[in-house]
């Protein structure tokens, strides 16, 4: 890249060489640096990972660097590639055809959130048959996904905006072929922040909800045992009274005291669950 293009900064080449920058445009006197983030979606581990682009936009000149994991950058290169072999080259618009592949490419987000949209609503029907334990995991990976995306896509509107800026700047195109195309980029990029922020509402709400089903179930087994425990702590401290055999002690030299004791003691317990029923415990 040093041969054909001398003056491009040296900081930008090291930036080329080191993945994970933030979206950023930056302005020289014969180009623009523009770094900008696309989530690709990995089936393995369920992540949303970031893939950089690094684009040095010139006059007469449109240099991308790039990890091959956008397709949409591939078929633009075989594009230009089959026009240079052709009788009649196409001289394109520089910043037309870099706004026609930003657009393609937040085009290529849309399917992503769609998905993540789906998820959340699988999530909240399975909240909602039974499964609070079954989705905390889910939840996570959701919620992990869309925090990952929001990263990615934070800056895009800003540095898109830079764009036209820099294109009036160092003239690079007439701004009237390339306004509405970057206006589109725009515009994409707000419906895609729009959406993460959407997503990022309803997955913490759901994660809430989902805490609270889980709450009350433990809340309520509980209770559940702390009833139980009443009723056998009562039965015990009868059936301690009557173990202890002092003088006097009704039953005991009965004929049928043991039967007797077992009644007492079932009308006891009865009439303790019967208290939680009318205080409405149970």
């Amino acid at each position: 890249m040093r041969e054909h293009f001398p003056f491009f900064h040296a900081q930008n080449l090291k930036d080329c060489l080191n993945p994970g920058q933030r979206p950023k445009l930056e302005l020289y006197d014969r180009y623009a640096f523009m770094v900008l983030l696309f989530p690709v979606y990995n089936r393995q581990t369920r992540e949303i990972e970031s893939s950089e682009i690094d684009f040095f936009i010139g006059k007469d000149f449109l240099v991308t660097v790039h990890d091959d994991k956008r397709p949409e950058v591939t078929q633009l290169f075989e594009k230009f590639q089959a026009s240079a072999k052709s009788q009649v080259p196409d001289v394109p618009n520089v910043i037309l055809t870099l706004a026609d592949l930003v657009n393609q490419l937040l085009r290529s987000c849309f399917p992503m959130l769609d998905h993540i949209s789906v998820d959340l609503h699988g999530i909240e029907r399975q909240i909602f048959r039974g499964k609070e334990k079954a989705m905390v995991q889910e939840i996570l990976i959701t919620r992990r996904n869309i925090v990952d995306f929001r990263k990615i896509m934070q800056a895009h509107k800003n540095t898109i905006k830079k764009l036209g800026f820099a294109n009036r700047t160092l003239h690079l195109a007439p701004v009237e072929q390339s306004a509405d195309a970057l206006d589109d980029a725009i515009e994409q990029s707000k419906d895609i922040w729009d959406n993460l922020e959407a997503f990022k509402e309803s997955v913490e709400a759901l994660q809430e909800t989902n805490e609270s089903l889980i709450s009350f179930h433990l809340n309520d087994i509980m209770k559940t045992y702390t009833m139980i425990s009443v009723v056998i702590f009562t039965l015990t401290l009868i059936t301690t009274i009557f173990a202890a055999n002092l003088p006097h002690t009704p039953l005991v030299s009965a004929a049928y005291g043991f039967y007797a004791l077992l009644a007492l003691l079932g009308i006891i317990a009865m009439g303790t669950i019967g208290i939680f029923k009318l205080k409405r415990w149970l």
